[in-house]
């Protein structure tokens, strides 16, 4: 066997009618002498490869070559150089193909590269664009885009829709951002198509925003809980009280137990977020008391204070250790 067309072709022998139209194409594109003019050897390059296909393509050549090794223009010619003779001209801006001949045909034409682009289904050289074949740049995605947003706490809770500043492609802009409900700190969300724009028709790149939630005074989380300090008065926690409570839809109303003291928690089962977007469970929401003293005592107060008789101090730090 003198060459081996599979090689040329990069395929292998298995390989489809489409698969080897496939491969022709992809190779023509880069072996073609007009896009490598510095390559002495692309002349060659490309009539092997040219020869290779011819052959292969054709179902009747293909199962001779397969059988016997080498094509039939050779078995018929003695060996000789194969279905095509080529020789190459500058011939112009694009490039032209000379005298080709047909060892099979006896025919004598010229055709320039445009013509033999057609052959597998392109469009021209566009030298002034630096694209080959294509008629054009190739259309090229735009790169993503990474900006932070800092947002409230309860629009993190909430959820909401938030205006960044954006610059994009040189150019300033402003950009909404939904912010889903119960979004945490971190996170990221991702705007398809608006970051920069792609070239040659290729699709824009996408916006990616980090998301940073700021402290809120008196609320945290722990993933779905939502935890809310909430004061109350000395006599609100010595002798109990019902106080209003802030939650993210409403206010509620709670019961302040007697004998409370800072630290003391009460749950409000559902009043917390969803434990994720697809989820119907929703976690829960802690009320966690904080005593507050008065800043200034009367001298009654103060008496009183003094004459009570369960204060054990010591009890308090029993279990007080590192």
């Amino acid at each position: 066997m003198n060459d081996d067309y599979y090689k040329i072709l990069e395929i292998p022998k298995t390989a489809s009618q489409a698969e080897i139209q496939k491969a022709y194409r992809k190779l023509a594109r880069k072996l073609h002498p007009d896009v490598n003019p510095n390559d002495t050897g692309a002349k060659k390059k490309f009539q092997k490869l040219q020869e290779a296909y011819d052959i292969l393509n054709d179902p009747e050549k293909r199962r001779i070559y397969d059988q016997f090794g080498v094509s039939p223009d050779q078995m018929g010619t003695g060996g000789g150089q194969g279905p095509f003779q080529w020789s190459f001209g500058a011939g112009g801006p694009k490039g032209q193909f000379h005298d080709f001949r047909s060892s099979s045909g006896g025919r004598t034409g010229h055709f320039d590269i445009d013509d033999l682009i057609k052959i597998f289904g392109a469009g021209g050289m566009d030298e002034t664009q630096g694209s080959y074949f294509g008629g054009g740049p190739r259309p090229t995605r735009g790169t993503d885009l990474e900006r932070t947003l800092r947002i409230p706490f309860m629009v993190s809770v909430l959820g909401g829709v938030v205006e960044m500043n954006l610059r994009r492609n040189g150019k300033e802009g402003k950009i909404s951002v939904t912010i889903p409900a119960g979004i945490e700190d971190g996170r990221k969300i991702r705007l398809t198509g608006q970051g920069n724009p792609g070239t040659g028709g290729g699709k824009s790149g996408n916006l990616l925003v980090t998301v940073h939630v700021d402290e809120h005074p008196f609320c945290h989380r722990k993933a779905e809980n939502l935890y809310v300090r909430v004061p109350v008065s000395l006599k609100e926690a010595v002798f109990g009280a019902k106080i209003d409570v802030p939650t993210p839809g409403e206010n509620v109303r709670v019961t302040v137990p007697a004998g409370s003291s800072t630290g003391t928690k009460l749950r409000l089962r559902g009043r917390g977020l969803p434990q994720s977007a697809t989820s119907s469970e929703v976690g829960d929401l802690f009320v966690e008391l904080s005593v507050v003293l008065p800043k200034k005592w009367t001298a009654a107060d103060l008496e009183l204070l003094k004459s009570l008789k369960n204060d054990t101090p010591e009890s308090l730090r029993a279990d007080l250790r590192f």
